[in-house]
């Protein structure tokens, strides 16, 4: 909204055509902020807002990753308008009782609902009948989040963060994303070698659907079987990305982010990925953060 207005705004609008057009990068934005930047003679310097919109919905990342070799924790998708019809979901695809259920959208956590019996879905329920749910097994997880860039030339990965998620100082809700943590050994080799490679997995699916630039993946790690699975897609800058551009990795090379700004740039570069990938995944190149 914010955005909206300020592309709205005639000392804004003059500015623009005084310097001649240019580019916007936006965290959030929509079809009608799009469209406002174009009248303005600004270039959005990202994918389309209906492009991030399908992309951004947790049921479609699911299929996403599904395709590109990357596996989600064990679940379902469907609706459920009761407690029982929530159990009858779950049981067919052997989940078991204790569950968490996403909708397709939400920030943060607030559409992630941990239900284990009927007094959990009556406190919810109001969020979720109707919905197109996500109902996944609940699993004893670590958390962490990865960011990388779609160029041309392949996709670049940044390093492995864990995630900070339902502290009730820093976040009022369950399962809500409060911060991150960077060091050179957050979670396993293995795990850090699976991230990766899922991510790079991820990116060429999503340069089939025609998306380019910034993005970033959760990944949840399961304490107790050890596997690594797909959590959710933001296909944007996020609240991590800060933390992504000041680790060694930046003071080595570049920044991750100028990588997307590079990509929208009508300039023709060259960039070895998979020498850039092989040494940013040093735990050398990682400070703490």
């Amino acid at each position: 909204e914010i955005n909206a207005y300020l592309l709205s705004h005639k000392q804004v609008i003059d500015r623009i055509k005084h310097e001649g057009g240019g580019k916007a990068l936006f965290l959030m934005f929509d079809e009608q902020v799009e469209r406002l930047a174009r009248e303005a003679g600004l270039e959005v310097a990202f994918p389309s807002a209906a492009l991030r919109t399908r992309l951004d919905s947790k049921i479609e990342t699911t299929r996403l990753g599904n395709e590109a070799g990357v596996p989600s924790v064990p679940n379902v998708l469907g609706r459920a308008r009761s407690y029982e019809g929530l159990v009858s979901l779950a049981r067919g695809a052997d989940l078991g009782d204790d569950l968490v259920v996403q909708t397709p959208y939400g920030d943060s956590g607030q559409t992630t609902f941990f239900i284990a019996s009927r007094e959990d879905w009556d406190e919810h329920a109001g969020k979720l009948v109707d919905e197109h749910l996500k109902v996944m097994k609940r699993i004893s997880c670590r958390e962490a989040a990865i960011e990388g860039v779609i160029t041309r030339h392949g996709t670049l990965v940044g390093p492995l963060m864990t995630e900070l998620t339902g502290y009730p100082e820093l976040t009022p809700y369950g399962g809500g994303w409060c911060g991150n943590d960077v060091f050179a050994t957050a979670l396993t080799e293995r795990h850090r070698e699976q991230a990766r490679e899922y991510t790079k997995r991820m990116g060429e699916r999503l340069r089939r659907e025609g998306y380019r630039g910034y993005f970033e993946l959760d990944f949840l790690a399961d304490m107790d079987g050890g596997e690594l699975y797909l959590g959710e897609l933001n296909p944007r800058v996020t609240g991590a990305s800060s933390m992504t551009n000041v680790t060694a990795v930046a003071y080595g090379d570049m920044p991750l982010f100028l990588f997307h700004l590079l990509e929208f740039m009508d300039v023709d570069y060259e960039i070895d990925v998979d020498e850039l990938n092989e040494s940013w995944a040093k735990p050398a190149a990682i400070d703490e953060w």
